[in-house]
């Protein structure tokens, strides 16, 4: 199935959502999927037993706001994609965004859903909104986070080594093939754990650095690995072993290598048995300057 297949795409009608639109569009175009665009009104209806002609009040109001979203949705879709209305399905919710949402991406079987990076707060702020977040978490397939970046056909993809991190280099290199694109793989040596900080520094001691012959050798053992798993998933790559905690190795390559798209994994773990592109992967989502496709570790 082909990530493009059935897009779901999440509008406020900010500018930040209208990515999201032009993004999940081209997704459904390249895949000839279904393209469904979704927007939530929010629903304020009053418990009022005794005042049933005020309940019935809400209900239509809602129903216009309902309808005047509809308008207003099929026509920002129409403007920002030339699509016919024949060309994509608009639907409406009303009550909580994120749950509407995640609840339209199982109904319609989405294989992928697509939100800005504002998420659907309106709030003016770099972080993800609270009902992005919880997309990105709880969605039943690969979420894109959509920021506007001038287009360098770069994808990165970003590995801890383990199993679970293997679907998203999987993914970005189904990505790049299809987009034309230079696909790098990067790994985060992380040569001062955790438990080795905590353990030392509070009695006195200084945290444990292996001795640069041994980060040597964990770097050419963790390059070998990751070009182990390109050759594996029969993709075409670069790749990149550098030192460092995952979520800054990411951002940081990411910046160098200017790439319009970063791709990792949820549920990764190291085998220090913790999550490593978990929080990780929301850390990349909020750091990074451009789009992030988070794909699911099943």
């Amino acid at each position: 199935m082909a990530l493009g297949d059935v897009v779901l795409v999440a509008t406020d009608l900010s500018d930040s959502a209208d990515e999201a639109i032009k993004l999940g569009h081209e997704y459904a175009k390249r895949a000839g999927g279904k393209f469904v665009v979704c927007h939530v009104v929010h629903e304020v209806l009053r418990s009022a037993p005794l005042f049933p002609q005020a309940i019935q009040a809400d209900m239509e109001a809602l129903i216009h706001a309902e309808s005047r979203a509809a308008a207003a949705v099929e026509d920002r879709v129409k403007d920002l994609t030339g699509l016919p209305s024949s060309g994509f399905e608009v639907r409406i919710e009303s009550g909580g965004a994120d749950a509407a949402i995640l609840r339209v991406a199982e109904d319609v079987s989405a294989t992928l859903v697509v939100t800005g990076s504002r998420g659907l707060t309106g709030i003016a702020r770099l972080l993800l909104g609270n009902v992005a977040e919880r997309i990105v978490r709880y969605a039943h397939c690969p979420v894109l986070v959509a920021r506007p970046h001038a287009r360098s056909k770069k994808i990165l993809a970003a590995t801890d080594l383990s199993e679970l991190s293997q679907p998203g280099v999987a993914l970005a290199g189904q990505v790049a093939a299809e987009q034309g694109a230079a696909l790098t793989v990067v790994h985060a040596l992380d040569v001062l754990p955790a438990p080795a900080l905590g353990f030392t520094v509070p009695f006195g001691g200084a945290p444990i650095i292996p001795p640069p012959e041994l980060i040597e050798q964990m770097r050419v053992g963790a390059d070998g690995v990751v070009g182990g798993m390109i050759d594996r998933l029969g993709i075409k790559a670069d790749r990149r072993v550098s030192e460092g905690d995952a979520a800054t190795v990411v951002i940081r390559t990411a910046e160098e290598l200017d790439v319009d798209l970063v791709v990792v994994s949820t549920h990764g773990r190291t085998g220090l048995a913790r999550v490593a592109l978990g929080s990780v992967a929301e850390k990349v989502v909020r750091g990074v300057q451009c789009s992030v496709l988070v794909a699911r570790s099943h």
